[in-house]
């Protein structure tokens, strides 16, 4: 039997002395989060709102399976808020969707709940959609059938995992009006009324598509309440991080209405939520102090790009991972050579430090100067890719067989290619002149 099934549904049951430190810290924290957006320039503040909301909105299309194009979000949102902002063109309906309703949401933190406010960001999150859907989808009105979530293993079973209730719109008309009144008036805020409100929501499903999207709308819109502006902040970021154990705790409360487990789970996963908010304040905040430092250096195209989507990503990608020369190349399209250049440059220039060593092992890092707390970064130092050199020493080896010692523009390329990859190290050197004198004779 289902939660919704019982005499006592809606009413659902939780302690909430279980999280009653957590909604203390939640509530210190919640204030630490705005007297840090109080000190970022309005420049700043924009470059933090853009890059959460992009975070977001791939994230939460994320958990539905659906993998977005970063560069059309973030232009979408972009335009959406009238900052300028480069975008490829063309037809990307599912970002400009995502990210006018994620933008509709925090401008409406101080309107109260309604069908028609639902309703709306359905319309918004669906728009431009109808290709992707083989039958016609209603969109901006609640179904008007039955609903199942399924589940599909590796082999294509599928599994029903849930019947959400109501049958026609009527009945799903009345789940969601009592949800609507309770949303309105409940006592509850902060984690705890997003808690009740994402779990209510998803129980009802009253949409044909987008219950997950809009029910974790909701669950933010919920905590920007306790706020006098939408703060910076993203929840789907996390729960992406965690999906499987979100489903697993949803599923759980199918059949009862005693929610300890869910509230305790959710409220956590909230202040943790607010951490990984604070570091994208800080991010942003180390992005402006980098380029007051370095956007004075020349770079070329190349390194502009780069650099570019290093932070586009965000804290989370490039700036912890590092960038290795293979992923610059599949960004800018050069050759191994020329990246090694690009990348030695950008080194020397004080942008990059280099960590690790070999082929897969040697990364380059962004360089925060004065404050590197938060990334943590080693000495930098050149490192050499021996893999790489070996392997052009054997181009070397034989392109001196083939031609019989002859010069050819080949091995003029070669030699100019080891020479980059070496950076002058001298140990490199020595084994290119013994191939070259053992091949030579």
């Amino acid at each position: 039997m289902y939660h919704w099934e019982s005499k006592d549904w809606p009413n659902f049951e939780f302690d909430i002395s279980l999280v009653a430190k957590s909604i203390d810290e939640y509530s210190k924290k919640a204030y630490s989060i705005e007297g840090a957006l109080s000190q970022l320039s309005s420049a700043d503040h924009d470059a933090a709102f853009i890059h959460l909301l992009v975070e977001e909105a791939l994230s939460t299309s994320a958990i539905e399976g659906e993998k977005l194009n970063r560069e059309e979000v973030r232009s979408s949102i972009a335009k959406f808020l009238g900052l300028q902002e480069s975008g490829h063109g063309g037809h990307f309906p599912k970002e400009k969707g995502i990210a006018a309703m994620l933008i509709d949401v925090r401008k409406s933190i101080n309107t109260e709940m309604s069908k028609e406010l639902l309703c709306h960001w359905h319309s918004l999150l669906l728009h431009g959609s109808e290709d992707y859907y083989v039958h016609p989808i209603i969109k901006g009105d609640y179904r008007n059938s039955l609903i199942d979530v399924v589940r599909a293993d590796l082999y294509g079973e599928i599994e029903i995992v849930y019947k959400a209730p109501g049958a026609n719109r009527d009945d799903v008309q009345s789940q969601m009006d009592a949800f609507i009144q309770w949303y309105n008036s409940t006592h509850h805020t902060g984690p705890i009324k997003s808690a009740i409100a994402h779990l209510w929501f998803v129980a009802i499903h009253p949409f044909q598509d987008g219950n997950g999207r809009i029910g974790r709308a909701i669950a933010e819109h919920a905590l920007f309440q306790d706020f006098t502006r939408s703060p910076l902040f993203s929840m789907s970021t996390v729960i992406n991080a965690n999906r499987s154990d979100y489903y697993r705790q949803l599923r759980n409360t199918n059949g009862t209405l005693h929610i300890n487990d869910w509230v305790v789970w959710f409220v956590e996963l909230v202040k943790v939520s607010q951490v990984k908010s604070l570091e994208s304040v800080e991010f942003v905040l180390q992005k402006t102090k980098f380029w007051a430092v370095y956007g004075d250096v020349k770079l070329n195209s190349r390194q502009q790009k780069v650099m570019q989507k290093i932070f586009s990503v965000g804290a989370d990608g490039f700036v912890r991972d590092g960038m290795t020369n293979e992923k610059y190349r599949a960004i800018t399209g050069a050759p191994i050579a020329t990246a090694t250049r690009d990348l030695k440059s950008l080194v020397d220039h004080g942008l990059l430090y280099t960590s690790g060593e070999g082929k897969r092992g040697l990364r380059y890092f962004v360089n925060f100067a004065k404050d590197k707390a938060l990334f943590e970064p080693n000495e930098s130092k050149v490192m050499i890719d021996d893999a790489a050199l070996k392997n052009v020493l054997k181009k070397i080896a034989r392109n001196i067989e083939y031609f019989r010692g002859k010069k050819n523009p080949g091995l003029t390329a070669l030699l100019d290619e080891y020479s980059v990859l070496a950076q002058g190290d001298e140990e490199a050197q020595i084994k290119l002149n013994n191939v070259l004198h053992s091949k030579l004779e």
